[in-house]
């Protein structure tokens, strides 16, 4: 029966942690965060580039765990009236998850984001019938 050396255990063990990070608390994504890609695809339609349609997304961090900024999704994305929000709440942040919890009901807080090196996304999640895809690219660490 073969062993395995002290050496090639060290060394697969080394392997498996650059792949796997773990992350708690917020001060790892504290900052603020503005959308550099804000794709929306409704149900049984084309994708709408949010961004090149006039709107935005931004989300400021706080240490604390508060979060501000702003959703604003113009009249020829919606269908509609144009819609903005609010993203004053909170950002609970879970190993590379996290997620918001808002005051306003928006599908943001319905969506679960991952951090990505000095990025917040979401890739083709569905929610109320629309999918998303949105990078949110940290500006600056608060």
């Amino acid at each position: 029966m073969r062993y395995p050396t002290i050496a090639s255990v060290a060394a697969a063990t080394m392997l498996g942690c650059l792949h796997t990070e773990f992350v708690t608390g917020t001060n790892f994504v504290t900052g603020t965060y503005a959308a550099a890609f804000f794709r929306i695809t409704p149900a049984g339609q084309a994708e709408i580039n949010v961004l090149a349609a006039g709107g935005s997304l931004s989300i400021v961090i706080r240490s604390d765990g508060t979060t501000t900024g702003g959703l604003s999704i113009p009249a020829s994305v919606t269908g509609g009236a144009a819609f903005s929000a609010s993203m004053e709440g909170t950002a609970d942040v879970g190993g590379l998850t996290v997620t918001f919890d808002q005051e306003a009901d928006t599908f943001v807080r319905d969506l679960s984001w991952s951090r990505i090196g000095n990025s917040l996304e979401v890739r083709d999640q569905t929610v109320g019938g629309a999918t998303y895809s949105i990078t949110l690219n940290r500006l600056q660490t608060d």
